[in-house]
């Protein structure tokens, strides 16, 4: 990479995908643009490693084809994104149980009713709130509460805690479920309208998508902001004089430039690869289903001998995450868990989910990522000001939704705001 400007119409800061969808909007105006990242790639928390003929997403990762702001800003035939299974299968008492939407998976319909996790009743009723989420077009402004709270009351505590708590657990990167439930219905109701999935060459495809709408020499790597002002950006490199900012770096980065700014905590993550000695047809029917443990959680209470808190066969739907016809396996824990023995522990958790031997599996990589996902505390704000001060702007799923979407849409938002302050 070249040197940094001295001067630009506007300085982004961070390359993550709320950074890059503010520069897209910004550059498609006409203005120029800067953007500076601390890393040494692009996409913020949005990384894929390529080792050995395998693609290792940083964490584990999906992308919804029916997010409505990639549509707008993406190639999705150029992602080809290969979509998991709509359902869950929940391990329970040395069995496992496969759960969907019957019009999606109407051979599982069966075994959906007769699972032992919660009365037909209110699985029903479950199914009818999903269905209505997905017919409602209008953005949720009632009372916001704690996710779990809601759970409990609407469809009883035997489906919260043996599915929608192991489930939702996964999503949300935090067991007690306190996150907001106006974003459980945004998650809910994308679950309902696409089936997400990971973009053929790994989910780094999508930031990188963003940044080839830059022109060139926009994005300049291994620079750290030390400082900002509306007209200018201190950097380890230089100082860049500017007319405006876009402050779009992850919650405590952000903190660090702006103290007075109040952000959320992160949640953390372990995912776990593994190459597994058998083929895929031999796992989960040959299908990318995501496994959960149904008695993982016993009310709040996390049963530590069982770490993970989801487990999928990637290559299954996704053949081009390894080379020579391999089997990847990504398992994820809440938490950071880099030591042997959580590894030792995660094997063991593998064999009862999977119902296979896993000693002679192949460990991978492990990936610890303490700033996974911001946590989306009740009441939340889904679409919070992006303006901090004049000529300063602020971006980042933090400030919207967790999600990727969220991310699109958090720098579009900032980037049309400066806009229409004509900065």
């Amino acid at each position: 990479m070249s040197g940094i400007p001295s001067k630009t119409d506007v300085v982004v800061i961070g390359a993550g995908v709320s950074g890059l969808a503010a520069a897209r909007r910004l550059a498609v105006a006409g203005r120029e643009v800067c953007v500076i990242d601390a890393s040494d790639d692009i996409g913020g928390r949005i990384r894929t490693d390529e080792v050995d003929g395998l693609l290792l997403d940083r964490g584990f990762q999906l992308y919804n084809p029916s997010y409505s702001e990639g549509i707008n800003v993406l190639d999705l035939k150029a992602l080809d994104v290969k979509s998991f299974s709509p359902g869950v299968i929940i391990s329970i008492d040395g069995r496992n149980y496969k759960m969907a939407d019957p019009k999606r998976e109407p051979t599982w319909a069966i075994d959906s009713l007769l699972a032992p996790v919660g009365k037909i009743s209110s699985k029903l009723k479950f199914a009818r709130y999903a269905i209505g989420l997905a017919l409602t077009k209008s953005k949720s402004t009632s009372y916001d509460q704690r996710t779990d709270a809601f759970l409990r009351a609407k469809f009883g505590q035997d489906l919260t805690d043996k599915v929608l708590r192991p489930f939702l657990a996964g999503v949300f990167l935090e067991p007690e479920l306190a996150t907001s439930k106006r974003f459980f219905d945004i998650a809910l109701k994308s679950f309902i309208s696409g089936s997400p999935g990971v973009p053929s060459s790994g989910m780094q495809a999508i930031p990188r998508q963003l940044a080839a709408q830059l022109p060139g020499g926009s994005i300049h790597l291994n620079v750290t902001a030390q400082a900002v002002a509306s007209t200018m950006v201190r950097t380890d490199l230089g100082d860049i004089r500017c007319r405006s900012v876009i402050i779009a770096t992850n919650a405590r980065s952000a903190a660090l430039l702006i103290p007075s700014l109040k952000v959320p905590p992160s949640n953390a993550v372990t995912t776990w690869y593994h190459l597994a000695d058998c083929s895929g047809s031999e796992l989960t029917e040959g299908k990318s289903t995501l496994v959960i443990d149904g008695k993982k959680f016993s009310g709040n209470s996390d049963d530590p001998s069982r770490p993970l808190v989801n487990t999928v066969v990637m290559t299954n739907n996704a053949p081009t995450y390894a080379s020579n016809g391999r089997t990847l396996i990504s398992s994820s824990a809440i938490g950071v868990h880099p030591s042997t023995q959580s590894e030792l522990q995660v094997r063991a958790h593998l064999a009862s989910l999977y119902k296979v031997p896993t000693g002679n599996w192949t460990h991978v990589a492990t990936y610890p990522i303490p700033d996974a996902l911001p946590m989306m505390t009740a009441p939340h704000d889904v679409e919070q000001s992006v303006r901090l001060s004049d000529g300063v702007y602020i971006a980042g799923d933090y400030r919207q939704v967790s999600s990727t979407n969220g991310a699109l849409v958090s720098g579009r938002r900032a980037a049309e705001a400066l806009l229409t302050d004509d900065l």
